[in-house]
């Protein structure tokens, strides 16, 4: 090969290189939850009881620094019960304490894809839980948290670094204190202004995917019998104007199952709070669907009664 011709993709590839390390420095400079997770792991493994999984809902409606006994709250956007269970089989071999195991039933959890062996979190999962949810041998690339979705990096780096919205305000359990700006606040709350919205919502029943979804979640409710732990359902609280929204036969679906699993697991307890009015008003959303942190510490005290009730 020649010289010059070796010269031109050093040329070419250093800068490249270097580009992507910087960046991958500047992600792992972020502001996250992850990271605070991945800290409590390693420092309190030993004596955690109480794992929360689930998706952006159940991460933003549980902070288990208010939590007692020691709580890891480890849901994440778009996670799905395929992922759980590979966190959780993971995970209960190095929590020697492990008792609960809160999981969260989403009103079409069932009829959602699970996520794929693609799933570009996994990465995190592997770099800050040493959680492998590819189904395959791990390589260093893997670890790589910028190139696992530079675009979405990439924004994250530019609010973080430049121009500085959106702060984090990551507890030392990864709960987000200062996670307030979002549709409701942005309108001031203004239950006029938010009405008319419209919002994220799945309207598309799919039976494939329910029979399958369903069926893989008595698998993992199997699962956590056999490990003799006690499991908390939630169904997390949603905004009023989300609840009619919801397809009949979605719900449903997804209530017959419910019944089935209460009426087949002892362990198994419901925290049904999805259609709660009452204690949770507009005021306690970020958006029709997520809680912001005040309606969060409302919730997390409803689950802190129900670990209660199962002591």
């Amino acid at each position: 090969m020649p010289r010059s011709f070796v010269k031109y993709l050093l040329i070419f590839f250093v800068p490249v290189l270097i580009g992507y390390a910087v960046m991958e420095y500047l992600t792992l400079g972020l502001p996250s939850g992850y990271k605070k997770n991945s800290e409590l792991l390693r420092e309190k493994a030993s004596q955690l009881e109480v794992l929360v999984l689930g998706s952006s809902q159940m991460k933003d409606a549980v902070n288990a620094a208010q939590l007692e006994p020691l709580t890891i709250n480890l849901a994440s956007g778009d996670q799905h019960h395929n992922t759980d269970l590979k966190i959780l089989k993971a995970l209960v071999p190095r929590l020697p304490k492990l008792k609960t195991v809160v999981l969260e039933v989403s009103y079409s959890h069932f009829e959602l894809p699970h996520n794929s062996s693609n799933f570009w979190k996994n990465a995190v999962y592997l770099k800050y839980y040493d959680v492998n949810c590819f189904e395959r041998t791990t390589y260093f690339k893997d670890r790589l948290i910028y190139l696992s979705f530079p675009a979405f990096y990439s924004e994250k780096i530019w609010d973080q670094y430049i121009s500085k919205n959106d702060p984090a305000g990551y507890n030392s359990f990864g709960f987000d204190t200062l996670n307030y700006s979002g549709v409701f606040k942005n309108r001031n709350y203004d239950e006029s202004k938010i009405a008319p919205l419209r919002f994220k919502i799945n309207t598309q029943p799919d039976p494939a995917v329910f029979k399958h979804n369903s069926a893989y979640f008595f698998e993992m409710l199997d699962y956590l019998k056999e490990q003799d732990l006690q499991v908390v359902i939630s169904h997390i609280p949603m905004y009023k104007s989300y609840l009619p929204k919801r397809h009949p036969g979605i719900l449903h679906r997804r209530d017959s199952i419910m019944q089935v699993v209460l009426d087949r697991y002892s362990n198994v307890v419901l925290l049904d709070k999805e259609e709660d009015t009452l204690q949770f008003s507009v005021t306690d959303y970020w958006n029709q669907s997520h809680l912001n942190p005040k309606g969060a510490a409302t919730f997390t005290k409803m689950l802190q009664q129900q670990l209660n009730e199962l002591r």
